[in-house]
């Protein structure tokens, strides 16, 4: 009996974790929200600014700098972003959560890497609220289509999970 049980659970289980959902969670507000962003030069831009080239799918990837998953995956997506951008038209924002104390260390961070990608903060750490999920965990990567409709999400990061993300992009085309 126990073992039928054991059974039942592990059924239940992993139908539930590898079960693919067609529909995803969409933001509480919609793309390209209602935010104010800071540059890594301290001056202010609103997201609607930032996402308003609406005939390109956009990739928004969050990330703390004190996370050495979110730089790998960073520098994955900036290795491959100007074909991604010329063949399927794909802009990457990338948004940094970090802490008020950390805002130097990601000054620091794009001195010594250039991105392909504009960089943003999050000072108010607004996305939380925002994102499905609440962004808990990092890094976090939302792809939105041409409508401003998200598509896919993705938590954490391996090697090779950008294949993944332009897998879900060449759908979008």
């Amino acid at each position: 009996m126990r073992y039928l049980i054991l059974v039942f659970i592990i059924t239940a289980v992993a139908s539930a974790v590898f079960s693919q959902s067609t529909t995803v969670e969409q933001p509480t507000e919609p793309f390209p929200f209602n935010l104010s962003l800071y540059k890594p030069d301290s001056t202010v831009v609103e997201s609607t600014e930032i996402f308003s080239k609406k005939n390109n799918a956009t990739l928004v990837a969050f990330w703390l700098t004190t996370c050495f998953p979110c730089a790998n995956e960073l520098d994955a997506y900036n290795l491959n972003y100007e074909t991604w951008k010329k063949e399927y038209g794909l802009e990457i924002v990338a948004v940094s959560m970090d802490l008020a104390e950390r805002f130097r260390k990601i000054e620091e961070r794009l001195a010594t890497k250039k991105y392909a990608f504009p960089v943003f903060w999050d000072r108010i750490r607004a996305f939380r609220s925002i994102m499905p999920g609440g962004l808990n965990g990092y890094p976090q990567v939302f792809l939105f289509d041409k409508k401003g409709q998200l598509v896919w999400r993705k938590k954490g990061y391996l090697q090779g999970d950008e294949i993944k993300m332009l897998e879900e992009l060449k759908k979008l085309n």
